[in-house]
């Protein structure tokens, strides 16, 4: 269905952006941003809000409900009165020293990661600069493993807000990397020195399936500006992360993307190394699959860069490599020390809280069992009028659970079902999964908050990378 569908049907039966928002989860700016052609909606994101508004159009006619009340009540639980946004982080750090749960292995996992994160740096640490940095999970794992965030660039003001808030002694050099002049550079090298490294993933919905995979999409030729300030700083090595996918893309005339980043890169003088790895073999409680392209300058080292080993594996597995080897971190091992809630319900922690949903749909889901989708229940009338049996899916509580996207609060969404309780996965849980650390400070709207999570790198694999590039270059 077109977008402008959807705001064709919801002005038809009356359902204002606020309403609609609030049933898929979405911040209605976002909404409003569609509607007003400033942004497009991704195609996983039409093919939610699509799904949830045949439902709410469903219950409109089959359920009486009343659309111009001023609150659609969803379910028997009470919402309490919700902040719109954590504005700062005196505000964020008081909510989260309410909060008492135990410590459990995964939690202290995170803490270490973060105390190293804040850790001052040695006068010798490499220096770092990140591009599209988001807000800031490859830069997390890198400055826990001892590199020295010194700048960044990044062009969403709200993912801008919440790494600013974390990194204190990174300077913002630029919203724009399309805007960045020679000028600039030369500052930055009297400002800064050497830069050691560059950072970054460009932006990857042109390349994900969640999107269209369009060749043309302007967000696919990100790389080239990232390739133009490699070749300018001439860092000794750049890390590039993006989605799998970007490995089977090809160009409007047939090429391989991932042939025309690797040629550009190598005539900019770096030797290149590619690995497509998942973040769930290196301790992230999720399956991620991304690759990770490394280049080294080629007046350095001519080797080609070793990538670190997987040390989580699947449990079937028999685990006889090495001492160190582990089973996957599950979403259990990564939220269970979580208050249970239900839908519309919040608890004691600022982020963990569940955005309300209909009466119809937690009839569907109450008694679909972990690792099945509302769309395989026995009974026609508990099945869902549309999507596919990825969406209304449970998550298991004994493995990774999926890949945490934007759009993780919509219950209609790919695997975004709680594994017991009848919601959508919460901001804290999303966190959890991601690998950010409790103490990490997310400000501003939910739905930018959202956002953020979703686009960013898990910082357990971003620092599993930092420390192979340490021991190896450094």
């Amino acid at each position: 269905m077109d977008y402008s569908i959807v705001k064709e049907k919801r002005l038809e039966y009356g359902i204002s952006q606020i309403k609609l928002a609030k049933y898929c989860g979405l911040s209605p700016a976002t909404i409003s941003s569609w509607e007003l052609g400033k942004t497009i909606p991704t195609a996983s994101q039409l093919d939610s809000i699509t799904i949830a508004l045949k439902e709410l159009i469903y219950s409109i006619e089959n359920k009486g409900l009343n659309i111009k009340k001023k609150k659609i009540q969803h379910s028997k639980n009470t919402e309490k009165k919700l902040p719109s946004k954590i504005r700062t982080v005196e505000e964020y750090n008081i909510l989260l020293n309410h909060i008492k749960t135990k410590p459990t292995d995964y939690k202290r996992t995170l803490s270490n990661l973060y105390k190293n994160f804040l850790s001052e740096k040695a006068d010798f640490a490499p220096k770092a600069i990140s591009l599209f940095s988001g807000c800031g999970g490859l830069d997390l794992g890198f400055a826990a493993a001892g590199f020295n965030i010194v700048g960044h660039i990044e062009i969403e003001p709200s993912a801008r807000e919440i790494y600013e808030v974390n990194f204190k002694e990174s300077k913002l050099l630029g919203v724009d990397v399309c805007d960045v002049t020679d000028r600039d550079i030369d500052d930055w090298k009297k400002q800064f020195g050497n830069i050691d490294i560059l950072i970054g993933g460009p932006p990857c919905q042109g390349f994900s399936l969640a999107g269209k995979r369009n060749p043309d999409d302007i967000r696919n030729q990100l790389y080239k500006y990232y390739v133009k300030l490699v070749t300018a700083i001439r860092p000794r090595v750049f890390v590039m992360e993006n989605v799998r996918l970007l490995t089977s893309m090809k160009t409007s005339d047939g090429a391989l993307f991932i042939d025309n980043i690797v040629e550009e890169f190598r005539t900019a003088g770096y030797s290149i190394a590619i690995n497509e790895i998942n973040a769930q073999d290196y301790g992230v409680p999720q399956s991620r699959e991304r690759v990770i392209i490394i280049g080294i300058r080629t007046d350095i080292n001519t080797n080609n860069f070793v990538f670190p080993c997987p040390t989580y594996l699947k449990e079937n597995i028999q685990l006889t490599l090495e001492e160190n080897i582990k089973c996957h971190r599950t979403f259990r091992d990564a939220t269970e020390d979580l208050q249970n809630i239900e839908s519309g319900e919040t608890s004691s922690d600022p982020l963990h809280w569940s955005i309300v949903h209909p009466d119809h749909v937690i009839e569907w889901l109450k008694n679909v069992p972990e690792g099945c989708s509302a769309h395989e229940n026995e009974d026609p009338k508990l099945r869902p009028s549309s999507g596919f049996n990825t969406t209304y899916k449970r998550i298991v509580w004994d493995e990774p659970c999926s890949t945490i996207s934007t759009n993780f609060s919509m219950i209609s969404g790919c695997r975004n079902v709680h594994p017991s309780a009848t919601r959508s996965l919460t901001i804290r849980e999303a966190t959890r999964a991601q690998s950010f650390p409790d103490e990490f400070v997310f400000v501003g709207k939910w739905g930018d908050i959202r956002k953020a999570i979703g686009n960013a790198v898990p910082p357990i694999l971003a620092k599993v990378i930092a420390d192979s590039i340490m021991e190896q270059l450094f």
